[in-house]
């Protein structure tokens, strides 16, 4: 006997717009007063999860939207950083500290690029990720709306001018 009528659209839409984004605040949320231990109840830190997941409940079907939307800037970006870090590793670059005295320089040891400038590294990142949310509409949500480019591409194109213009500037 089949499902009646818009049964199986349902339990779909209930899944994926009501149970995983409540499911994923109550892990984020138990997960981090966990790991600070505030309170020291474990209880009292389920009961505070619960509450906080229930209240995602009326944003939950926009959010998922919009996520549904990032993933495929996400993975772009993810590769992007991947090629970089590969593209570092590959040259050898690293950053070499070294003082002048005298007029002559003295060595002082060297360190990864991205060890060196993480603090910069990690800004970019939460830039992009940003950029990455504004672009699949997440600033719908407060009622901004943007107009539609396609910010993966411009992204990659950004990230390929980069390295070329270091490859310039590292042969001078």
């Amino acid at each position: 006997m089949p499902a009646p009528y818009g049964f199986e659209s349902i339990t779909q839409n209930y899944y994926f717009v009501l149970l995983l984004p409540w499911l994923l605040t109550f892990a984020i949320v138990f997960g981090l007063l966990g790991h600070y231990k505030i309170p020291k109840n474990k209880s009292a830190r389920s009961i505070i999860s619960i509450v906080i997941a229930f209240f995602t409940m009326p944003f939950a079907g926009p959010l998922v939207e919009i996520i549904g939307r990032m993933g495929t800037g996400l993975v772009l970006f993810i590769m992007g950083i991947i090629f970089l870090l590969i593209l570092f590793e590959l040259t050898g670059t690293k950053h070499v500290e070294s003082t002048k005295k005298g007029g002559v320089d003295i060595y002082q040891g060297e360190q990864k690029i991205l060890e060196k400038y993480y603090k910069s590294f990690a800004l970019v990142v939460i830039i992009i990720a940003f950029l990455i949310f504004v672009g699949s509409g997440g600033m719908s949500i407060i009622g901004i709306t943007i107009p539609n480019l396609n910010y993966p591409v411009l992204f990659f194109l950004g990230i390929m001018v980069l390295v070329i213009f270091w490859m310039l500037a590292s042969e001078e």
